[in-house]
């Protein structure tokens, strides 16, 4: 079974349904109310486990009921917590979340000011065994050593990058592959074509890099050409989370062996099965729901 180490954020994500997202002040009702957990590295970590791999998140929370729940939310997953830092006296982190009928979603998420500045790095023991880690960005002090180890054993080492490398500095630095949202890496490198922003990530990273477009697909550079995956067209009910199962699947997908272009597919359709489906995480899709979906779609190559 592979082993992927998913570091970075873990969230209690309260997500209220709307018929659509308020644009000015004022009091709005709900049509629907649903209490689960979220997170980029978290989601990722519950992504890995339900397709099949052996999932440990390393991530920061705090010594509060909140922490204890989401702890308990990953656990049930099959997700390993046991390097999870618990920081006393800081607030774990919650969202609001506000999805409206056409699945987009606004997002206000409050954490400790200082959740992540004071918890031990990940350490090298800590992840003998296994064969992929990816990040995210909110953990740098955590998410650095650990791609800096994998990456110094031949492991796959892939940060979700989806916003400011700036903010995080180092990170995309020490990784082999980033897939990047189009927006970031377009802010990045000053470039709006996806082939030109590609070719200048190479300023930022010597990882191999790819970009995320949302309905657009995703983009990478194959022997210097611009190559595009198009999404799967799907009814689309709700993405939050979408972007967190694309990475779990991706990284498992790096980590079985499958070619890149590939684990770009599977990752891609696990993101569509997961955006016709409510609920965030509770939308994950599993093996065998991925299998099916994509027993109906043409290879994009």
């Amino acid at each position: 079974m592979t082993a992927v180490a998913c570091v970075g954020i873990a969230v209690l994500d309260i997500v209220l349904n709307v018929p659509t997202l308020p644009a000015t002040p004022g009091k709005y009702r709900a049509t629907r109310r649903t209490e689960v957990g979220g997170g980029v590295a978290a989601n990722a970590a519950a992504t890995v486990a339900a397709l099949g791999g052996e999932a440990v998140f390393f991530g920061c929370l705090g010594d509060d009921a909140a922490g204890d729940r989401i702890a308990a939310d990953l656990a049930s997953w099959g997700v390993d917590v046991a390097g999870v830092r618990r920081v006393p006296g800081e607030a774990s982190p919650l969202s609001a979340v506000l999805v409206d009928a056409g699945g987009e979603r606004l997002i206000v998420n409050h954490a400790g000011t200082a959740l992540f500045t004071g918890a031990t790095p990940v350490q090298p023991p800590e992840l003998e065994g296994v064969d992929v880690v990816l990040t995210d960005m909110r953990w740098p002090g955590g998410a650095i050593p650990a791609l800096r180890t994998a990456a110094a054993t031949g492991k796959p080492a892939i940060v979700d990058c989806d916003h400011d490398p700036g903010d995080a500095p180092g990170i995309i630095e020490a990784a082999t592959h980033v897939v990047f949202a189009l927006p970031t890496l377009r802010r990045l490198t000053g470039c709006e074509r996806p082939a030109d922003a590609l070719r200048a990530a190479a300023d930022h990273t010597p990882a191999w890099v790819a970009a995320t477009a949302g309905s657009d697909g995703v983009y990478w550079l194959d022997d210097g050409g611009l190559r595009r995956g198009p999404a799967f067209p799907v009814n689309a009910v709700d993405t939050l989370g979408a972007g967190d199962v694309f990475h779990g699947a991706f990284a498992l997908a790096v980590g079985e062996g499958r070619e890149l272009p590939d684990a770009l597919r599977w990752a891609s359709a696990a993101a569509a099965v997961k955006c016709t489906r409510f609920g965030g995480r509770e939308g994950i899709p599993h093996r065998n729901d991925l299998d099916t979906f994509l027993e109906g779609h043409d290879p994009w190559m």
